[in-house]
């Protein structure tokens, strides 16, 4: 069993996230990749999380075999922090099943404001996706190397690896398709990066009508 995680607030989930998933899961042979919704931390969430989860669940259906939306964030009592749910998954699927913690390289700069971002490469291995394959400065150090999907330590090692692969964004973001609701778009003007089946619960259940 091989495992991800990909966490984030998806105000609302666009067809990036879902190859971003669909990626990972090929790059490391994943059996399942759980998209994690968060409570945001730094930022407010413009929808409820029943409605984030709703719309999260209907993209993720026709994949339903590989990606899996899992609320444990949503349900846990008080602060949520991905350390918490490292560790949860850590204790479900025990010490010898590869964990992958699939994040972007905007996540990656700022990692170090993470609560105990420390002790993520204990827990897991980080799954780290850039437009140009390269991250930088490691802030891990030499203790946890940068290595491509195909070394040996990030396919066969449950934790301990930073693996780097390469992922071309698409042009659009969750803050560009909320502004574009909140201008008024409809069903007859196709949003880029919204599926038509998120589209339309957006509209029927009157969100995103005002960016702030």
């Amino acid at each position: 069993m091989r495992i991800g995680i990909f966490g984030g607030t998806f105000d609302p989930i666009h067809e990036s996230h879902v190859e971003m998933g669909l990626d990972a899961v090929r790059e490391l042979s994943l059996d399942k990749l759980f998209y994690v919704p968060t409570r945001p931390w730094q930022k407010n969430a413009r929808a409820g999380e029943e409605d984030r989860l709703r719309m999260l669940e209907t993209a993720l259906e026709p994949y339903r075999d590989q990606l899996v939306a899992d609320t444990r964030e949503l349900t846990r009592g008080g602060p949520s922090y991905s350390i918490d749910t490292l560790y949860s998954f850590r204790r479900e699927y025990g010490e010898q099943t590869p964990i992958f913690f699939v994040m972007g390289s905007d996540q990656w700069k700022n990692l170090t404001t993470w609560i105990l971002w420390q002790k993520f490469p204990l827990l897991a291995n980080l799954f780290v996706v850039t437009r140009d394959g390269s991250l930088g400065e490691n802030p891990y150090g030499d203790k946890f190397p940068i290595v491509p999907p195909s070394d040996a330590a990030c396919s066969e090692e449950p934790s301990g690896s930073i693996c780097v692969a390469k992922f071309e964004p698409a042009a659009y973001s969750s803050t560009q398709i909320r502004r574009a609701l909140a201008n008024g778009m409809t069903r007859d003007r196709p949003i880029p990066g919204l599926s038509a089946q998120i589209h339309q619960y957006i509209l029927e259940h009157g969100l995103y009508r005002a960016e702030n």
